[in-house]
């Protein structure tokens, strides 16, 4: 199996003039924890993370721009990078996430720790005395449903920052 086989085609973008808190404010309303950071061309050139933003914020950095708490010194893996080796480089260094990106840097992609739950998740089958949602009983039932209502409003379509 490869990185194609599993990647996110569409993944959330910044811009390196983006400021922390929209980065912020979007990776709340989309919950995820990493964004990449692509210039104008829709080369990489960063990644921002959660982590980056604490960091940001604690040590009371002035700046407020994604380029000036954003990691540039980033791994990243080819479509045709074979998906055991991309989830080494996940494991060994302990990232959320993998960018995707051509032999020119274009970002094409994004590979998480949740695209690869997904992945595995497809692969296994469940035990027969599992107990499926259905089954639960109705409390749980409703409540698991209202968690995975999704609000048409905190999707962003075009799968970019907006302002």
């Amino acid at each position: 199996m490869r990185i194609k086989d599993v990647m996110n085609r569409e993944p959330y973008i910044l811009y390196e003039d983006d400021t922390l808190l929209e980065a912020s404010q979007f990776m709340k309303q989309e919950r995820i924890r990493n964004l990449t950071v692509v210039d104008s061309n829709g080369k990489l050139v960063g990644l921002i993370t959660l982590r980056e933003i604490i960091n940001a914020l604690t040590n009371n950095t002035q700046s407020e721009l994604v380029k000036d708490a954003m990691l540039t010194n980033i791994k990243s893996v080819g479509q045709e990078t074979p998906l055991k080796g991309a989830i080494e480089i996940m494991i060994i260094n302990k990232f959320g996430c993998l960018p995707v990106v051509d032999g020119d840097r274009k970002l094409v992609g994004i590979i998480s720790d949740l695209d690869l739950l997904k992945t595995l998740y497809d692969m296994v089958d469940l035990p027969e005395d599992f107990q499926s949602v259905e089954e639960t009983p109705s409390i749980v039932k409703k409540l698991s449903t209202n968690i995975s209502k999704c609000n048409p409003e905190r999707v962003n379509k075009s799968h970019k920052l907006t302002r």
